[in-house]
């Protein structure tokens, strides 16, 4: 019986070893790209603020996406030295933030995907005037798939603004 028993332990051992190898393999490595960003772009006046407002991105992207054995996509995006700037060109004021994150999307598989930024996204101080607006510790939500529409908010923890206008405007006024 014991030589029975290690005969079934030991195949069942090995089947065990090769269903998790065979779902490493299948796992692809992550791909990353990175690619130096410089955009720039104007909002009209009345769009963002009642003045025009100039914005600016700069930094290195990298996209980082990986496929689990289960074919469900999460990619990562960072920045390194990434900067957002506003800036009101009638008087030359301007704010600027770091732009940290990163930004993870995870791919559900059921047509959603899950949000998370753990970290800074955006953080705006105002000389003189301290936190303005910013969105800083952990944000997750639930999108849909194909729209990105947010389909709920599932946690938030620290300082969450969203979006950081009409805020800003007081900066740059």
């Amino acid at each position: 019986m014991p030589r029975i028993r290690r005969a079934i332990i030991g195949s069942i051992a090995a089947v065990s070893l090769l269903v998790v190898g065979t779902s490493i393999a299948m796992a692809a490595a992550p791909s990353r790209t990175v690619e130096e960003v410089h955009i720039s772009g104007t909002f009209p006046a009345g769009t963002r603020c009642p003045f025009e407002v100039v914005r600016t991105i700069d930094g290195t992207l990298v996209t980082t996406t990986f496929t689990g054995a289960d074919g469900l996509t999460t990619t990562t995006f960072s920045y390194r030295d990434g900067k957002i700037g506003y800036l009101n060109p009638a008087n030359g004021k301007t704010l600027q933030a770091v732009l940290a994150g990163p930004a993870v999307f995870i791919d559900n598989g059921d047509g959603t995907t899950t949000y998370r930024v753990p970290g800074n996204d955006q953080q705006y101080e105002g000389q003189g005037t301290g936190f303005i607006v910013g969105n800083t510790g952990l944000f997750i939500a639930t999108l849909d798939s194909i729209t990105g529409d947010v389909l709920s908010v599932d946690f938030t923890a620290g300082h969450q603004d969203g979006t950081p206008f009409p805020a800003l405007c007081v900066g740059l006024e």
